[in-house]
């Protein structure tokens, strides 16, 4: 108990902060990837930058060097909207109002003639790029400006977006980013004039840089940001579809409703930021009405984000902050249909802090998730922290205290992918459930009878099982009455004679001297018999109760072979009986040599019962042939007799204890039927398999197989 209630805590803390960890990486890889490909100008990072309104471009070709962000200090004109005729000669009133600004920004906070600028008013911007490419054909990006914008190029008038007014009621805003072609026709500087007015949103200006470039060069970064836009868009919308699908489909998967409604939402909100892709299918959209959708697709996402916190981990996360941000997110929202323009924008600081807050506590409650080991809690973290540190990003740009953001639509891309693990593993199980009863009520409604049948062939085997061991029961009674048939005999025939001699030698019926040593050598004979039947029958209850000792010993079965080469000629010899060894060796010429672990007096003992038993049963002039054959695996050793051979009906049981039978071929010689019964175990101990092959008439092959074996082992 007290080893376990070490490791599990160990366990914990090391889930704990390899969570966090995943979550810092994703911050770090958020901040490296999302951030400097904000801020970072592209090809001309570390390029030229304008002062005191003027940019120069000596040397810049934009074919081979990219795009040009006209960033730096333009000319500002505040509360003036100049035309580039007024602009060219300038009053006193005109020239004391100059000072520059840098873009792109927000003219929120700046001091102009001491007096700190509010999001309300209007103002005009005037630079002057010095370009010596040759090429004649430029384009000029201008982004979205906030809330209605005029463009002049050298002195012509290439778009107004809106309308520019002195005050709220003469001003139309609108979003719209424009392409504008440039003939420069040999000009060397491209004067180029933006009269900007905003009443309509707390943040005034250009937030974004205007860039300058070849036309293929303009139409290749508007088509890959638009591009970029879309993939983002149609991945939120599309996901958060299936999920409402999902729900629709299973009503009891709450967490893919409100994941699916977030994702749905941002994707709206997307589509309303940056390149404000919905104006391009939606021409007609108003600018305050497509405002009002942008803030309630954020002010009900927020809620809608901590309802599917929440039904992932019920446990961590408080219902009462659920209500608190449901309720927020409501009162917000219907703020914002009755609050005109620019006043519901002001709602947005303070949203923003909301939210933050939001952020912090649903990260405490998935850390307590991942701490508590709670399904899917790594995914969470990593997801969770990933879109968590992309809002503060968009929050800090959209405040003007960084200079890269709305990168929130990429941070949720990434939890979505990180949350469509936790909800894929939840669909798959449920689904895996769903299958596994499909399956098994497939199985129990079609598979009656299929049960039936297979109860059936149970039945039917156990019948021929039971059919099987009665006939066993049978043959071991037919063997136990053998058994004590033949011991009887075997013991009772030689004590009969026994008691025969003795008695005559008792009552005086053999008195020659002769006779008398006749008749005690038949005695002994008949003892001797007995002491080896009760030997044999000694010898083998040991070997089957594996109670005798062997000496089992690694020898080369070359040199097992020349052992018994010679060993049984002249026996067989002086029975006259015809002996042949003989020995094949089919391994390969170049492999090791093979080795037995054998107990050379044990298979002594095996080969001498086999052939002796073929002695006995091959007539006077016969052939008794010992064969030695060596393969890649094992040392096999046949006797082959051409004497009278076995019944095919005694093969099976040749090698029982005691199986003699008055046509078998043990019975020729009175034998004990112990012999192949003790061979057989002998060679069971060594790991081999013994056997018999005959035909009646035409003699019997009786053989045995021992493994071949690694010496060093």
């Amino acid at each position: 108990m007290t080893a376990r209630r070490k490791v599990v805590p160990i366990l914990k803390n090391y889930l704990y902060y390899k969570g966090f960890l995943s979550f810092f990486t994703i911050v770090l890889l958020i901040l490296l990837g999302t951030g400097c490909g904000a801020a970072d100008p592209g090809p001309t990072a570390g390029g030229p930058r304008a002062e005191n309104g003027i940019l120069r471009l000596d040397g810049h070709r934009f074919d081979r060097d990219g795009n040009v962000r006209l960033e730096g200090e333009w000319f500002f004109y505040w509360r003036r909207l100049l035309t580039p005729l007024e602009l060219l000669s300038p009053s006193a009133d005109t020239l004391k109002a100059m000072q520059t600004m840098e873009l792109p920004g927000f003219w929120n906070g700046r001091t102009v003639n001491g007096e700190e600028l509010g999001g309300s008013g209007y103002a005009t911007y005037r630079i002057k790029v010095k370009v010596d490419d040759p090429v004649n054909h430029l384009a000029l990006y201008v982004p979205s400006v906030r809330t209605a914008y005029k463009v002049w190029v050298n002195g012509g008038l290439l778009a107004e977006v809106g309308s520019i007014g002195m005050d709220l009621q003469s001003s139309v805003p609108r979003y719209k980013s424009q392409v504008l072609k440039l003939d420069k026709s040999g000009m060397g500087t491209l004067d180029i004039v933006l009269q900007v007015s905003n009443f309509h949103h707390r943040l005034g200006g250009v937030l974004r840089p205007i860039e300058l470039g070849s036309v293929d060069g303009i139409h290749d970064r508007v088509y890959q940001s638009l591009a970029f836009e879309m993939l983002i868009i149609g991945s939120l919308l599309s996901m958060g579809l299936y999920h409402i699908g999902l729900y629709a489909l299973r009503r009891k998967e709450r967490g893919a409703l409100f994941f699916g409604l977030f994702c749905v939402l941002v994707g709206i909100r997307a589509s309303l930021i940056g390149s404000v892709v919905l104006h391009y299918f939606w021409k007609d959209l108003s600018w305050v009405t497509g405002l009002r959708i942008e803030y309630i697709c954020f002010f009900i996402g927020v809620p809608a984000i901590l309802m599917f916190v929440r039904s992932l981990y019920p446990l961590e996360v408080r219902r009462e902050a659920v209500r608190t941000a449901q309720g927020l997110g409501l009162f917000f929202s219907v703020a914002v249909f009755f609050f005109p323009a620019p006043w519901f924008t002001y709602f947005i600081p303070f949203y923003q802090g909301i939210t933050v807050v939001g952020c912090v506590y649903m990260m405490m409650c998935i850390g307590q998730a991942l701490a508590r080991r709670r399904e899917g809690a790594v995914f969470a973290v990593v997801g969770g922290g990933s879109y968590i540190t992309s809002v503060v990003i968009d929050i800090l740009y959209y405040n003007q205290w960084i200079r890269f953001g709305e990168v929130s639509s990429y941070g949720l891309l990434f939890c979505v992918f990180m949350t469509s693990f936790i909800l894929s593993a939840k669909s798959a199980k449920a689904y895996r459930s769903v299958e596994t009863l499909s399956r098994q009520m497939r199985e129990m409604n079609q598979g009656l009878e299929e049960k039936i049948r297979e109860r059936t062939a149970e039945l039917q085997q156990i019948n021929r099982s039971l059919e099987k061991m009665n006939e066993d029961l049978a043959r071991m009674e037919t063997s136990r009455r053998h058994l004590l048939s033949n011991i009887s005999h075997d013991l009772g025939t030689p004590m009969t004679l026994i008691q025969g001699y003795v008695e005559a030698l008792i009552d005086g019926v053999v008195t020659q001297p002769d006779q008398q040593q006749k008749y005690l050598k038949l005695i002994h004979g008949r003892i001797t018999g007995l002491s080896r039947l009760i030997a044999d029958l000694f010898q083998l209850s040991k070997l089957e109760a594996r109670q005798l000792d062997f000496d089992i010993r690694p020898v080369p079965a070359d040199d097992f072979i020349r052992y018994f080469e010679e060993r049984y000629e002249l026996e067989l010899a002086g029975a006259g009986l015809r002996f042949e060894m003989i020995s094949h060796v089919m391994k390969p010429a170049d492999s090791d040599p093979a080795w037995i672990r054998v107990d050379l007096d044990r298979i002594d003992q095996v080969l001498t019962n086999i052939i002796y038993n073929a002695v006995k049963h091959t007539p006077a002039g016969g052939l008794i042939q010992l064969l030695f054959i060596v393969d890649e695996y094992s040392l096999v050793v046949q006797v082959q007799d051409n004497g009278t051979g076995i019944d095919p009906e005694d093969l099976p049981y040749i090698f029982d204890r005691f199986y003699k039978k008055d046509k078998s071929r043990n019975t020729a010689r009175g034998g004990s039927g112990l012999g192949l019964a003790i061979a057989k175990e002998i060679i069971d101990y060594h790991g081999g398999r013994i056997w018999a092959q005959s035909m009646v008439g035409q003699g019997a092959c009786l053989a045995f197989m021992l493994p071949l074996v690694n010496p060093a082992e």
